[in-house]
């Protein structure tokens, strides 16, 4: 069995992480009122982030079909890398352990898709002058 090609790698991590970014941002934005006392945070504010983060997720799903690929792999990446800093830091002012515990599962969730979008990338090998 052969190994898969950059292009396969970005496709497919790509497309997962458009899945999870739209069914997380969705859950979040729906729970909202349920969970804003627990992390104080104004529930418009979790319901702001779960919509932005379901409107990414519709990018990344775009981002997935589109040429060139190899930049939209990238910046996808970058995004990833910068939300998954954004949780971890998060995780770090948790005020309960169930909190940091979470910021931090889901930093190295968002960690992961970066870490297989810069596989993808350098399975694609470097771009060639036109």
């Amino acid at each position: 069995m052969g190994t898969m090609n950059g292009t396969r790698i970005a496709r497919i991590s790509l497309r997962i992480d458009a899945v999870y970014c739209v069914v997380l941002g969705v859950l979040l934005a729906l729970s909202a009122p349920l969970t804003s006392p627990s992390v104080a945070l104004h529930p418009l504010l979790l319901v702001g982030a779960g919509v932005l983060t379901a409107i990414w997720g519709c990018y990344v799903w775009t981002a997935a079909r589109a040429q060139p690929l190899r930049s939209r792999t990238r910046l996808v990446m970058i995004a990833n890398i910068a939300a998954s800093a954004t949780l971890a830091a998060t995780g770090l002012f948790a005020e309960t352990a169930v909190l940091f515990v979470a910021a931090l599962v889901l930093a190295v969730d968002v960690a992961a898709f970066a870490v297989s979008q810069g596989v993808a990338l350098r399975r694609m090998g470097r771009p060639t002058a036109a």
